[in-house]
């Protein structure tokens, strides 16, 4: 087993520049790899260079009720 030490959720949002908060988020979604000891969540180097080779997702805008209409309307054009 590797004698790394694990990173908190804190350090790899530090070394991201993201909030805790998107660290949590990311993790209870299981999109970032993570290990959970008890309710604590660590990582370690591998971990931190596979969120890294992966690209973030497209952010959605929330469409309006109105753009929602005419996107249909377009479509059916």
């Amino acid at each position: 087993m590797d004698d790394a030490p694990m990173m908190t959720a804190a350090d790899l949002a530090a070394r991201l520049n993201v909030s805790l908060e998107t660290v949590y988020k990311m993790c209870k979604t299981h999109k970032w790899p993570h290990t959970k000891i008890g309710r604590i969540y660590r990582f370690n180097e591998e971990h931190y260079q596979t969120i890294i080779a992966t690209p973030p997702a497209p952010e959605l805008k929330p469409r309006t009720q109105r753009e929602n209409i005419a996107r249909l309307l377009r479509l059916t054009q």
